[in-house]
């Protein structure tokens, strides 16, 4: 048996976006010097002149206050020598002249003190960036809670030390890469891997009017000229994104960058293109929603919005919210905001079954409930979907009723919806995400007609696709290559992404198929399932387009080389090209941005075993196991890598622990029953084949197995039922006829 250990696709969760290159200046900006005037950004104050009532309101909003430089015009907390302390680490912020500090536990777990450079929002938190040095800038941990003004923890559960990722001061609080470019305009990342350094750039301190409405320099010179005075509004717009004008997705497109949970696959993004072109959405998966599609971690607006009836009905962003104040248009506590669109029917006792002017009255909190984000900041659903406690009941999903009842069950909910409203609810994706979440196999018809129905939201629908990867069948492959060709680019970007993580023969010709699609990112997807191969593999149509693609996600991992899944992705694209040099230098270098990054030690262990430096490979699988014990993988692959060496004893522990922390892996239990097969125990490897096959009932390689091993031990007649078990699967396999003839002929 070949050792193999496990290889995991890290998908970086960067929340970033880089534009083009430019310099220019705000009179409170000193990091950029001067103006470029080559750049068609020119600067807010521009804009001032001629949109005043705007830029008064804009002054005002969050998009103004998302960054500034730290002056006692923007910073809101309190530094007069308040001390805080957390975890046992203490925080000190004080002030010196007109600037301001923090003494506390920094680089090296060494008590420092740091300068205060800019503040980082406004409310219902204020942060704050200090300067660490190589262009970096980091987030404190500690933040400012505007309301309760008091300061707290933004990770009041987490212990960390000093090295840990997630600490203050390492990889996932740096500003440049986690936050910059959705706070500020026209940013540019500029990190230098080699001397794991920046030179992180913008035009505008904060997100001002161009990073909406893109550089405004062609708009101001149009209104400059002697044809402005006779121009249409249609042409005086012409120079301008996201205007009151601009379609649904059009608009989406401009908000969608900063809106949404997304990793980049460029350094450079036009307003002019298109959002796939330059990101890569997560999409509701169970990993940041809730299976039904519900948001659960951080994940923005972006993904919730696609899943709603609003967005089907054509409804933008700017229909409810100024675009400028960012304020609500109209109140919310009375429904007034809903009911410009909806019926005044549904704004009473009758609809929802609670007194009038109070809170359970409220539409957003029955169609909008929401989740607190960083401690303090509340984010509301927006995919505005009706309460299912029916749904709670069976899959634990939560609803918006209990989020007020707390004291009482799902089954309380539900059986108030069911007299109120009948038995009947009406037909939903989430049915379907549901049962396919529960690893149930017959879910795959629905999840094939839900992928196939247009007046589904798109979001769902690739969602749906996704799953449909999960079930790995002649099936699903029928499903998965139907998908890439739909006209929406959402379902092919997720058939890409399930058809890329099947064996090398199922997904080479599919895949080919993408490599010039429309969008980057399908392409970026279609590219790396293609990345085994060489041109010389790829079909004569393909071969330009196969180049192409290869520059392009080339390009998608040096973006991201600043995390460790960005280099956990090189290391993975450099192993499949055979640069195992390279490939393990990438995973060292994962290892050492996040020393805990788990998947980086595994991959790391088993290149170590594929040439031959088995101690290494073991020395990492140790290190995982002590960093976190419950870490199935990893006993999985030691159990591995003890069988390879003949260790087959040793084998069996990591086998049992394994499979208890990762009940569903079938593929474990088989390589557990060889092993338990080849000890001469044949009842316990009886035992743990039928587990596998319960699990995989038409797995080949399982059923053979056990076929084996009922031939070993002479038991004929289970061998036979089963043999004929796989004809019935490929009745013209000639290993399986054989084998069905020599068992016939040793029972005789």
């Amino acid at each position: 048996m070949k050792y193999r250990l496990l290889l995991f696709s890290i998908i970086s969760l960067s929340l970033m976006i880089s534009l083009v290159y430019s310099c220019g200046t705000r009179e409170n900006d000193t990091r950029n010097q001067g103006l470029d005037f080559k750049s068609p950004f020119i600067g807010d104050q521009e804009c001032a002149s001629c949109h005043s009532d705007q830029y008064r309101m804009w002054k005002g909003s969050h998009h103004f206050y998302a960054m500034n430089e730290a002056t006692s015009n923007y910073v809101r907390g309190d530094f007069n020598g308040e001390v805080f302390r957390h975890n046992g680490v203490t925080y000190k912020f004080y002030k010196k002249a007109d600037k301001y500090f923090v003494e506390t536990e920094g680089l090296e777990s060494k008590n420092s003190s740091y300068e205060v450079a800019y503040t980082f929002g406004w409310e219902p938190l204020q942060q704050y960036l200090l300067d660490f040095g190589s262009g970096k800038y980091q987030a404190l941990n500690i933040a400012w809670d505007t309301q309760e003004k008091q300061w707290f923890a933004l990770n009041p559960e987490q212990d960390l030390e000093h090295g840990n990722w997630l600490h203050w001061t390492g990889g996932a609080m740096n500003w440049n890469t986690m936050c910059a470019d959705c706070h500020s305009t026209n940013l540019q990342q500029n990190y230098i891997a080699e001397a794991d350094s920046f030179n992180t750039t913008w035009s505008s301190i904060n997100v001002s009017c161009e990073s909406c409405h893109g550089g405004g320099r062609d708009h101001v010179s149009f209104m400059q000229s002697e044809e402005a005075a006779e121009a249409t509004i249609e042409r005086i717009r012409e120079d301008l994104l996201s205007t009151k004008t601009t379609s649904q997705v059009e608009l989406i497109k401009q908000c969608a960058p900063c809106h949404s949970l997304r990793e980049k696959l460029t350094s450079d993004y036009s307003h002019d293109t298109d959002f796939l072109d330059h990101f890569n959405p997560t999409l509701p998966h169970p990993e940041s929603y809730f299976a039904d599609g519900q948001i659960k971690e951080e994940v923005y607006v972006y993904g919730s919005f696609l899943q709603s009836k609003m967005y089907k009905q054509d409804v933008k962003c700017n229909d409810c919210h100024d675009p400028h104040s960012l304020d609500l248009k109209a109140n919310v506590k009375d429904n007034t905001l809903c009911m410009s669109c909806h019926e005044n029917s549904y704004d009473s006792p009758e609809h929802h079954f609670h007194k009038l002017n109070t809170e359970a009255s409220q539409c957003i909190n029955c169609h909008m409930p929401g989740r607190f984000y960083m401690e303090v900041d509340f984010r509301r659903d927006h995919s505005f979907r009706v309460p299912r406690p029916d749904q709670s009941v069976l899959y634990d999903v939560p609803n918006a009723c209990n989020n007020c009842h707390e004291s009482e069950s799902p089954q309380w909910a539900s059986n108030w919806v069911k007299e109120w409203y009948g038995t009947n609810r009406s037909k939903h994706f989430s049915d379907v995400l549901l049962k396919a979440d529960s690893l149930d196999v017959k879910a795959l018809p629905d999840l094939q007609a839900l992928i196939a129905d247009t007046s589904q939201p798109e979001i769902a629908r690739a969602t749906a696709v996704w799953y449909t990867g999960q079930f790995p069948s002649e099936e699903s492959l029928e499903i998965l290559e139907s998908a890439i060709q739909s006209e929406t680019a959402l379902v092919r970007l997720s058939g890409a992404k399930a058809l890329s993580a099947l064996p090398s023969e199922m997904k080479m010709l599919p895949l080919q198929d993408l490599l010039d699609d429309e969008e980057r990112s399908v392409r970026n997807a279609a590219i790396s399932g293609l990345t085994e191969f060489t041109v010389v593999d790829i079909s004569s149509f393909a071969k330009q387009s196969f180049k192409k693609a290869l520059e392009e996600y080339e390009e998608y991992l040096d973006v991201n080389r600043y995390f460790p899944q960005g280099e956990m992705n090189r290391g993975q694209y450099f192993e499949k090209s055979g640069k195992i040099d390279e490939a393990i230098k990438a995973y060292k270098e994962a290892i050492k941005k996040d020393s805990e990054f788990l998947p980086a030690r595994i991959n790391l262990a088993y290149l170590y075993n594929q040439i031959g430096q088995n101690q290494a490979s073991e020395d990492q699988l140790d290190k995982v196991l002590e960093i976190e014990p419950s870490y199935g993988p990893a006993y999985y692959s030691m159990a591995l890598l003890k069988a390879e060496q003949n260790n087959l004893k040793e084998s069996l522990q990591y086998f049992e622990e394994g499979a208890n922390l990762m009940p569903e892996n079938h593929r474990l239990r088989y390589n557990w029953a060889i092993s338990l097969q080849r000890l001469d125990m044949p009842e316990r490897a009886e035992e743990i084949y039928l587990e596998a096959l319960e699990l995989a009932p038409d797995n080949v390689d399982y059923l053979y197995g056990l076929v084996t091993l009922y031939f070993q031990q002479k038991e004929y007649e289970k061998a036979l039922y089963n043999v004929e078990k796989l004809l019935e699967i490929a009745p013209e396999n000639q290993r399986f006829l054989q084998l069905q003839n020599l068992i016939i002929q040793r029972s005789e």
